[in-house]
């Protein structure tokens, strides 16, 4: 999965082959085709295991903060992945290009979206009590945002992601500004 980010993240989903992939790792291509019917399963399989990763990230977070800190400190997680990880969102934002031509792609992009939705649910609840009620709404908008902003970001790089969440973490009620690197 590692150097299948690398190569996908280096190279772009288009340009990269199940070759390159397969030398970055070690492996021969047919080790590869054996767990993947396509390059676009790797993808697919990339995303999951670093949303897998993320996810838990962000549930250590929830435990690891004070619950005082806890939605400015979550709502920081993502500004500084969309400034630090560029990459990831390039490859999540081939990925929804591909699901929706492609089914099978099209139900593991849902299935990633779910998970992202619920995992920031989770954090609603215990960060934002007063929303509770409406967690799952709250994670859809703040998901939708949080891809929003990033390839924003990704498209221009002069765009203010500092100012766009600091503007988000006041409508969210949060006193704290989310943390600039």
């Amino acid at each position: 999965m590692n150097a299948a980010y690398r190569v996908l993240a280096e190279r772009g989903s288009d340009a990269a082959t199940i070759k390159e992939i397969a030398h970055a790792a070690g492996v021969a291509p047919g080790l590869v085709h054996y767990y993947f019917a396509s390059k676009d399963e790797v993808l697919l399989a990339v995303l999951r295991a670093a949303s897998d990763r993320y996810t838990a990230e962000m549930a250590s977070l929830g435990t690891a903060v004070a619950l005082a800190a806890l939605p400015a400190a979550a709502l920081n997680e993502p500004r500084r992945r969309a400034t630090v990880q560029p990459a990831w969102y390039r490859l999540r934002y081939e990925l929804f290009a591909l699901g929706q031509r492609d089914a099978a792609l099209g139900r593991g992009v849902a299935e990633l979206l779910a998970g992202g939705r619920s995992g920031i649910a989770a954090i609603v609840r215990r960060a934002l009590p007063e929303r509770a009620a409406d967690a799952e709404g709250v994670a859809a908008v703040l998901l939708a945002c949080f891809d929003g902003l990033a390839l924003q970001r990704l498209l221009d790089p002069a765009f203010d992601l500092d100012g766009a969440y600091a503007a988000l973490a006041r409508l969210l009620g949060i006193q704290a500004p989310p943390e600039h690197e």
